[in-house]
């Protein structure tokens, strides 16, 4: 039974010896996507509900309140910003 169990192990262990593969990666160059909203210039640098970095990771979504041009990351973030400006800008 031993022997068995010598054998099945020895053979175990050569078939999981097996050579590496090599796998050949080719390097892709990653472009961020044009968009217009992100050439604008906004009263905001930093979206007042989720507090996402504008500048840094682009607008989706504006809202143009008292004659200021505003930029949000998600539409969800200008709704909240509307429902009560005056508090998002008082904390500004």
């Amino acid at each position: 039974m031993k022997k068995i169990i010598v054998i099945l192990f020895s053979v175990l262990l050569f078939a999981s010896c097996k050579k590496e593969e090599k796998i050949e990666v080719k390097e892709t160059s990653f472009e961020k996507p044009v968009n217009p909203l992100n050439e604008l210039k906004y009263a905001n640098a930093v979206d007042f509900y989720c507090k996402m970095d504008i500048k840094k990771f682009g607008v989706s979504d504006t809202v143009t309140y008292k004659g200021k041009l505003y930029g949000f990351c998600s539409k969800m973030c200008k709704d909240e910003f509307l429902k009560t400006p005056e508090k998002y800008l008082a904390s500004k």
